[in-house]
């Protein structure tokens, strides 16, 4: 009866050890690290899936966090070419829009989302540089377009210099910024007051900018 009672516990305290080595090991493996047979210098863990992750995020941000105010430090620095892309030194105006009221924040909210949905599979990439400033590159890196919200003007300026692909996109782009902006300027029932955007009158600032671009394919 007695050599019964030794033999049961050492089975319990065997099984106690073996309970514990297993709540190390899960405990250590999630806390990031596989330890090694003598239980030194652990290895990092990572999911299989952890770096790909990590990447799309790293894109979504470059992309869509400056527009939405999240990761902007990672975006304003993406959002800047080098100079051996695009000589930011010389801009070239491309078009002003005179206005008389300009709610900024709103208004780059709209065209930052519009501008997202011109990107064409690659053909341009959107990029906010500031709370007043939105980028359009092009896929080549020969030049881009910045759309700026002044307080008496919505200006646009190139960078860079253009190659013949980038000249006969840039101007479908800008037909469609134009359109975007008249329809926030005029379009639907909406108070002038509280509209994002009001023309300096005589009110033809869009027109007079859409005749400087060459003319839009019927």
């Amino acid at each position: 009866m007695a050599m019964a009672m030794v033999m049961a516990a050492r089975r319990i305290s065997a099984m106690f050890f073996l309970v514990g080595q297993l709540l190390l090991l899960s405990f250590t493996a999630c806390q990031g690290y596989v330890p090694s047979v003598k239980l030194r210098n652990p290895r990092p863990l990572q999911h299989p899936c952890q770096k790909n992750y990590e990447q799309q995020r790293t894109s979504l941000l470059k992309l869509n966090g400056g527009l939405f105010g999240m990761g902007k430090k990672e975006s304003d620095e993406n959002s800047s070419p080098q100079p051996s892309e695009v000589d930011a030194s010389v801009p070239t105006r491309v078009l002003e829009i005179p206005v008389s009221s300009i709610k900024k924040g709103g208004l780059r909210f709209a065209l930052g989302l519009h501008m997202i949905g011109l990107q064409d599979n690659g053909t341009w990439r959107a990029n906010q540089a500031s709370d007043t400033v939105l980028d359009m590159i092009f896929k080549d890196n020969s030049a881009m377009f910045s759309l700026k919200l002044k307080d008496d003007a919505i200006v646009i300026d190139r960078y860079g210099k253009p190659s013949l692909a980038y000249v006969l996109q840039e101007s479908l782009v800008l037909h469609s910024v134009l359109d975007e902006i008249q329809t926030l300027a005029f379009e639907g029932e909406i108070e002038d007051e509280n509209r994002l955007l009001q023309l300096e009158e005589p009110g033809d600032g869009i027109d007079q900018a859409r005749a400087t671009l060459p003319a839009r394919k019927a």
